[in-house]
């Protein structure tokens, strides 16, 4: 009895954890749109993403350029059910020498953000990690946490 009931409170503690760092119930917060914040001693190490319900979900793209001297990441609004919706994308690179550098795309006063609409980051030739959380209806999805190594693209 006792070995159940403490795996089920280490489940419960490992769901409470994971739900706590998926996704938050405010949407506010960050750098006024297109500006970027930069730090350092970021994770390298990428967490679990958020699917948005059906209706609301919506895509984003991640490229990287090949060229070795601007190893750039461009993360690209692709669209989906709840673009009328999406209020922020909030793109952040953690580089592999731990810099920490986080953009936003926001809606504009009078409109939507639009397919097409992009941030772009200075990467390098190790593997970056890339995180983007949207948020609609003032709750945030991560809807992209994940590696990209410079050397697959070449």
């Amino acid at each position: 009895m006792a070995s159940k009931l403490a795996a089920l409170l280490i489940f419960t503690l490992f769901a409470l954890a994971l739900g706590a760092g998926c996704a938050s119930s405010t949407g506010g917060g960050g750098q006024p749109g297109g500006q970027s914040t930069s730090g350092t001693q970021g994770e390298i190490y990428p967490g679990p993403t958020v699917t948005a319900p059906p209706n609301y979900a919506v895509e984003v793209q991640e490229n990287r350029n090949p060229n070795t001297v601007h190893p750039d990441i461009t993360v690209t609004f692709r669209g989906g059910k709840g673009q009328i919706f999406l209020k922020k994308i909030l793109a952040t690179v953690v580089t592999s020498d731990g810099k920490v550098v986080s953009k936003e795309i926001d809606q504009p006063p009078n409109g939507q953000i639009s397919v097409g609409d992009s941030v772009t980051f200075q990467g390098t030739t190790g593997v970056d990690r890339v995180i983007v959380v949207v948020t609609i209806l003032g709750k945030d999805y991560k809807i992209m946490d994940k590696m990209d190594d410079f050397n697959a693209h070449l």
